[in-house]
Formats: structure tokens, C-alpha cells, sequence
């Protein structure tokens, strides 16, 4: 199947053909033609397999565009995190032009996103929060919906939104079309879809879904910092993502990576809007290689050429595993998935290994020679990138080092760069006790 079979508009599938879209993803083949119909659709599948497009093709085909001001939305979609509305948001703006739609979430400004409600919208994208409370005050009016979207279900679930979520469903009328995706399908999830859903299409490809990435598990020693550290050098990804668990964690493995000479960055609850947007900024244009990132910070990060995911400690659950591991391999790319398991965590690999059905790879972990080697590449090739007019400046003392067979400088300034100061273990016995807020 491809998408002009699916009697889309031409200037639709002409927008997708021109980046390069021509084929729908498994999840997108099984949900799209019931959808485009107006039927509601029990999405099951993977995080990065393409459920966005599953949804916003059929918001931009069965809409007409509409220009009364101060009009009432016809589709709402709801999304778990504020970056995974932005995401969807942006979308819905490559798909339907002819559509005009408002962004609703909360860490920041009220009055701005009242405004462009009270000014009229085709769809709202939005956090279950933020909309409950707009729709409360009768901000957000919901009586002219046609589509509602729940994206990542079991995701709002986990974010306590179960109840906002029903209330925003009762406030819309009774004849809309409903479309549900999630990636696991938990009992509130499963409750929902029976109160809300009338005779479902279920587009479940979980099963049928490869997984496209390598997992990978290595033993982690008693610094865990420096065996990740080892591991980035090795590995030299373009993009990498590392999982923790708490916001503390986040940012002091970032630093810590920083101090071993790895350009990396954290993202957690604790950043405000403004700088959560530079930090993944500087992610997606490769100004910050590496990203430490919580669970609830990383959901909806639309960064696609992600070459390595790092769960620096397990996940308590095989969903939340599935979660991370899913922001490597998107959009028909490979990648792969690598855990950091000490002595005691062999157990837990296990679980998950049986929970999955399927089996890692187990691997030592690169030695000291193999990750020197790898970063001198990459000095060599910054080196050897670096502007003309750059190493114009100093040529000419590279040109007396070599006149004068100066290995000793060379070998230094190589060393400053190649080798630089680990910072100091704790002491022996002595943990670390000052106790992390999990997010």
C-alpha cells in the first residue's frame, strides 16, 4: 500500500512525497482506512512507528477549512507531555495548511493561548491539565467536536490525567469520531475505549511490529560513570540519549560527562520552558551530542536520528523500557539500545528478557585502548574541519613543532586532549546519600 491509494487530496500526498513519504508504516496501513471512513480506531503500537501521521491525516482530509472568527475547535487531540503536543502540533501544521490550530499546555503563559482559543481554531492540541482548565473557565468550548485524539493513553495514565481525560470525553458530543494509540493497553486505557469508543476498528501491530535496533547489555563496574563514558567514546554516536531515573541524576551525570569530555546535556522537570526548548535545540543540531534525560522529560522528543539509547539504570517496568528504547530506529533507521546492568541487576535483565521475548546480546565493555582510539577520530576529524582561516592563525607554530621534531608538545597538548581528569571518585564507604526527587 502507499499513500495514494488511500484517495487522499493530491496536495496531501504531493506534502508528503516532498519529504520523502510515500509508503505508510505498519501501524498507519492497519488504522488509516477506517479513520479516513470515520471510524474509531484502538491504536496499538510502538512509540516512533508513525501513530502521529494515523491520526493527522484524517484530522486534514476530513476537515474543511473554515474562516468564522472566534469558532469552537472540531478536533481535539490530547497528548501526555507539553514537547509531545508541540510535536503533534507541528505536524498537523505540515498536513492540513488550510486548518488553523492553537497548542494548549501549561509551564507557561495563560493569556497568550486564551487569546488564540477566544480567536478561533480548527483543532487544539493540548495537555489534559491545561485543557480541563481552560474548558472549565469555558476558554476551551468543545461542543463542535468532531475528532477527539488520545496519543500515548497509557502515558496519561501514568501522568495522573485519568480523570482530566474523562472529563474533557464527557464535554464533547456523543457522535464524534474517537481515535485512541497507545503503545501498552493498561486497564484504565482498556475501560476508556469501551466507554468511549462505539465499535472500534483495533489496528493492534505490536505483534507484527520488528524491533529495528540491537540490544545490547554490558557489565557495568562499580563507577558506572566512567564505564558510560567508555561506552560514548567507543560507540561515538551522533546522537545518544541516556536514561536515569531522577531529575539529580540527570544533572549530574551531564555534568560529569562534560568534566570526561563529552559534549552532553540534561533534560528534566526541573528546566523551565525556555530552557528545555535550547537544550534540545542544541541536541537536534548536534551542538550536544549526548542527552541525559529522565522518563517524563523525554516524552514526545521529536529527534529522530537517534544512534544510541543508554538505560544507565533499568526501567522498573518492560513498558517504560520499551518507551525509551523506542526514541532509537525512528522513521525506518537502525540504532541500537545498550544497558549498563551491574553484578545484581543480571536478575532484572532477565525478567525483562522473558517480559519481551526476546534475547540481548551480551557484551564486555570497551577497554581503554578502544575508546582512546575513538576519540582521537573524532579529534582528527574536528581537527581537519576546523576553518581555514582558523588554522591559518597557527600554522606557522605547527609548522616549527614539526621543523623542530617537538614530540613532547604534541604528545602533551594530545594528552590534554585525549586524557583529561576524571573527577574524583567518592571515598571508599561513603556513598552518596543526599536523596534524589524522583520525576
Amino acid at each position: 500500500m502507499r499513500f495514494t491509494d488511500l484517495n487522499l487530496r493530491p496536495e496531501t500526498v504531493a506534502a508528503l512525497a516532498r519529504r520523502g513519504i510515500t509508503a505508510p508504516t505498519p501501524i498507519q496501513r492497519a488504522a488509516l482506512p477506517a479513520a479516513l471512513e470515520g471510524r474509531d480506531v484502538l491504536g496499538l503500537a510502538r512509540t516512533g512507528t508513525g501513530k502521529t501521521l494515523a491520526f493527522a491525516l484524517p484530522i486534514a482530509e476530513r476537515l474543511p477549512a473554515r474562516a468564522a472568527r472566534g469558532r469552537a475547535p472540531r478536533a481535539l487531540v490530547l497528548a501526555p507531555t507539553r514537547e509531545l503536543a508541540l510535536q503533534v502540533a507541528r505536524e498537523l501544521d505540515r498536513v492540513a495548511p488550510h486548518l488553523v490550530g492553537v497548542t494548549v499546555y501549561g509551564g507557561t503563559g495563560y493569556q497568550a493561548q486564551a487569546r488564540a482559543l477566544a480567536a478561533g481554531a480548527d483543532y487544539v492540541v493540548a495537555t489534559p491539565g491545561r485543557a480541563r482548565d481552560y474548558q472549565k473557565r469555558r476558554v476551551l468550548r468543545l461542543e463542535e467536536v468532531e475528532i477527539a485524539v488520545l496519543d500515548e493513553a497509557d502515558e496519561m495514565l501514568k501522568a495522573g490525567f485519568e480523570e482530566e481525560v474523562e472529563a474533557l470525553l464527557g464535554a464533547t458530543p456523543g457522535g464524534r469520531q474517537t481515535l485512541l494509540f497507545s503503545a501498552t493497553l493498561p486497564v484504565w486505557a482498556r475501560r476508556l475505549a469501551r466507554r468511549h469508543l462505539e465499535d472500534p476498528v483495533v489496528a493492534n501491530v505490536l505483534e507484527d511490529e520488528a524491533v529495528a535496533y540491537r540490544e545490547e547489555v554490558y557489565r557495568a563496574p562499580r563507577d558506572r560513570e566512567e564505564a558510560l563514558s567508555r561506552l560514548l567514546f567507543a560507540k561515538d554516536p551522533e546522537r545518544a540519549i541516556v536514561f536515569v531515573r531522577t531529575k539529580a541524576e540527570a544533572a549530574r551525570l551531564a555534568e560529569g560527562l562534560v568534566a570526561r569530555g563529552h559534549p552532553a546535556r540534561a533534560v528534566h522537570g526541573d528546566l523551565g520552558q525556555r530552557d528545555r526548548e535550547r537544550v534540545l535545540r542544541d541536541f537536534r543540531q548536534g551542538r550536544a551530542r549526548h542527552l541525559v534525560a529522565t522518563d517524563v522529560a523525554a516524552r514526545g522528543l521529536d529527534v529522530p536520528e537517534v544512534d544510541l539509547v543508554v538505560h544507565y539504570q533499568l526501567p522498573d517496568q518492560p513498558e517504560a523500557y520499551q518507551h525509551r528504547s523506542g526514541r532509537t530506529a525512528r522513521a525506518g533507521r537502525s540504532g541500537t539500545v545498550a544497558i549498563l546492568a551491574g553484578g545484581g541487576e543480571e536478575r532484572r535483565v532477565r525478567r525483562l528478557e522473558a517480559a519481551l521475548r526476546r534475547r540481548f546480546e551480551r557484551h564486555q565493555l570497551p577497554g581503554d585502548e578502544a575508546a582512546r582510539t575513538a576519540r582521537l577520530r573524532r579529534l582528527v576529524e574536528a581537527a581537519r574541519a576546523q576553518p581555514e582561516a582558523k588554522k591559518a592563525q597557527v600554522r606557522a607554530i605547527a609548522e616549527a613543532w614539526i621543523k623542530a621534531g617537538d614530540v613532547e608538545t604534541l604528545a602533551g597538548l594530545l594528552a590534554e586532549r585525549l586524557l583529561p581528569d576524571a573527577p574524583p571518585a567518592p571515598p571508599e564507604g561513603r556513598p552518596n546519600r543526599r536523596r534524589a526527587v524522583r520525576r
